[in-house]
This record gives C-alpha cells, sequence and structure tokens, in this order.
C-alpha cells in the first residue's frame, strides 16, 4: 500500500487511542517495539535524494519529475513510470540506488512520520521500555541514532534502546524472531508496530498478548498478506 502520512480516520484514531492505552495499563513495567523504515519513518524521502543525487551525475534531468507519491512498491520501473521518467533508466539506476540506500548517512535523509515521535514520547512518559527493532544492519546504526535524535524520538535516554541487525545479508524477519529472546528480558512486550506482514505475523505468533499494529505504507513484495484481524494504520496522526 502506498503511503498516506498526513491520513486521519476514526479507526486510525481509536487503535492509536490503544497503543497509548497499552501502555499506560503495563504501569511501567512493558515494552514497546517499534520499526523504523516504513513506520516510524518514511524512507521515500532517502529515495528522492538517492534519485537526484544520481540525475546530478548523469545528467538525465528527468529524474527530478521523480516525487514521493510517485513510489508505490520496491520496484524502480513501476516508480519511474509512475512518474512519466523512461523506464530504460532504471537499469543503471538500480545499482546507484542500492550503493546508497543501505548507507548510515544516507538515512538523514528520512523524515519522521508526522505524529510519530509525538506517539513514542508519550508511551515513554508512560513508563514503558521503546525498543526501535529494525532491519538496519550494523553498519547504519551510527546514522540512525542520528536520525532519530535529529527527529525529536526519544533516545539515548533511560530506557530506550536500538536494535539492528548483524549483517546486510541477514533476513530482517529472521533477525527480529531472534531478537525477541533479547527483548523478552526487558520485560513483557505490549506493543509491536512494524510495516512488514511477515513481521507482524511473526509478533502475533510469538506475542498473542501484545497489540501487534500493522503500518500500512509500503513493504517488501514477499507473497505474504498480514493476519486480518490485526488493527492497521496509514500514519500516526489522531
Amino acid at each position: 500500500m502506498p503511503y498516506q502520512p498526513l491520513h486521519r480516520s476514526q479507526e486510525q484514531t481509536q487503535v492509536l487511542q490503544q497503543v497509548l492505552n497499552r501502555g499506560q495499563l503495563a504501569g511501567g513495567a512493558g515494552v514497546c517495539v517499534l520499526d523504523l523504515d516504513g513506520c516510524l519513518f518514511d524512507s521515500r524521502h532517502r529515495q528522492i535524494h538517492i534519485l537526484r543525487e544520481y540525475a546530478s551525475h548523469s545528467g538525465d534531468a528527468e529524474l527530478w519529475q521523480v516525487q514521493p507519491e510517485h513510489f508505490t512498491n520496491w520496484i524502480m520501473r513501476d516508480t519511474l513510470r509512475a512518474a512519466g521518467v523512461p523506464v530504460q533508466l532504471a537499469e543503471e539506476l538500480e545499482e546507484f540506488w542500492f550503493e546508497r540506500f543501505f548507507d548510515g548517512e544516507y538515512v538523514l535523509y528520512d523524515h519522521a512520520m508526522p505524529g510519530a515521535a509525538a506517539l513514542v514520547h508519550r508511551l515513554h512518559r508512560s513508563g514503558c521500555e521503546i525498543v526501535y527493532l529494525t532491519g538496519r544492519h550494523r553498519e547504519m546504526h551510527s546514522g540512525t541514532e542520528k536520525a532519530l535524535e535529529r527527529s525529536g524520538f526519544p533516545y539515548k535516554i533511560p530506557r530506550t534502546r536500538l536494535l539492528t541487525k548483524p549483517s546486510f545479508e541477514q533476513d530482517d524477519t529472521e533477525y527480529k524472531n531472534r531478537a525477541l529472546e533479547e527483548i523478552a528480558t526487558l520485560g513483557e512486550s505490549v506493543v509491536f508496530m512494524d510495516n512488514e506482514p511477515a513481521n507482524v505475523n511473526l509478533f502475533h505468533a510469538r506475542c498473542p498478548d501484545a497489540l501487534v499494529v500493522f503500518v500500512e505504507t509500503d513493504h517488501s513484495p514477499k507473497p505474504i498478506h498480514a493476519v486480518g484481524s490485526l488493527p492497521r494504520i496509514r500514519g500516526f496522526l489522531m
């Protein structure tokens, strides 16, 4: 599903209020596990920067036509087609994109989803432990720390921590499954939020008493669907 960061609805407000209620009911002993890309952060802006950097090098001025709304999935040809840009540029562009999208400095071009930092602060003030559990790999850790602080998320203070994959090659869901063992030592996980169907399904199976929220922005092209009963949001505005 494409991003809708400014989306508001009664249903979304109810889900976000449930998230806050879970944090409060935990009485200062709950753990909130939050994803980053496509969840707390809108990574399309990182992609826009990469495309424009490529355009500056290559002289392909058409790439400046690409806007955030043109990213509807992870397929570069579809993005270029939606922007009216010749799709033959995709092959060279993809290699350039790949080298930068997973670079720790480029995550600083991400935008926080509107309302996301405020929600996390409210969870933290209620006494929850905040765990940023991301599929970003360890070489992106330092840049991600800067991005969290720059965007106003609670971090580098008590009851906050960032967990990143040991290596780029490790499967995201496999990594998050293993990370749940470490997270369990912090207390009871009361909230999970993620945009990957495989991940929310994992959390739902492993922690059935937690509130697992599927964030409908974009996700990998794996043929997996989120469990239908899971609450869903398109953004963080109430």
